[in-house]
């Protein structure tokens, strides 16, 4: 009789496990397009409501922002956190530079720094979670007219920690948001949101893969016994 190896078996099974399920990408963008105008004197939140993962797991998640430009030269930083909700639905502003000078010279990050945080116009309840995503500077506005001069097709992939946070913000009351600190003024053509999940595999399913496996175990322990 012919037997064929457990290491051989294993992945076959985990396919047959992997086909019986399907998974799903859920899409996000503001509408209106209302962050395709990140005034450097503002802080936003973009809200994001409704979002049921019907029993299923986060497996990736990806930020994309088109053709971002910064408006001139000066040193300049954009902060993305993720945030377990936000006060108000969809996309929110606060005053952050009530002077609105021009160009921008303070450069904070002011989901980290607490210099607003109590005041009661600020977008986000004492206590929320906040995940940093990443930090990212930008080149110059571009100008259409000269080849070559473009903005930048940003794209972030969240983190293993940061799926975690993500799955957790959005099982606390199926909504969460983004935040975005923009210290200096940058303009883009859309602000997209992708998130890829799968369901958990049912209990039953994993008994029969561990019986299976067993099964598979004694037999080869035997034939080596015999």
């Amino acid at each position: 009789m012919k037997f064929v190896s457990l290491s051989l078996l294993v992945p076959t099974l985990m396919l047959l496990i992997a086909g019986t399920v399907s998974a799903d990408t859920l899409s996000f963008a503001p509408t209106p397009a209302d962050l395709e105008d990140l005034d450097h004197h503002y802080v936003y939140t973009w809200r994001i409501d409704n979002v049921n993962l019907n029993g299923q797991v986060v497996t990736s998640a990806t930020l994309r922002i088109n053709n971002i430009r910064n408006w001139d030269n000066n040193p300049n930083m954009l902060f993305i956190y993720l945030l377990d909700t936000a006060k108000g639905s969809g996309v929110r502003s606060f005053v952050d530079d009530p002077s609105f000078s021009a160009p921008v010279m303070d450069i904070t990050d002011d989901f980290a720094n607490a210099r607003y945080h109590s005041n009661s116009n600020w977008l986000l309840a004492s206590g929320t979670g906040m995940t940093k995503l990443t930090q990212q500077s930008f080149l110059k506005d571009y100008d259409p007219n000269v080849p070559g001069d473009q903005g930048t097709n940003f794209v972030y992939v969240f983190t293993a920690a940061q799926l975690q946070a993500l799955q957790n913000y959005i099982l606390n009351g199926n909504d969460f948001a983004l935040g975005f600190d923009p210290d200096c003024h940058y303009f883009n053509d859309g602000i997209s949101l992708t998130i890829e999940t799968r369901p958990v595999p049912e209990p039953t399913t994993l008994a029969l893969l561990g019986s299976g496996l067993a099964g598979l175990y004694l037999r080869r322990r035997r034939r080596r016994t015999n």
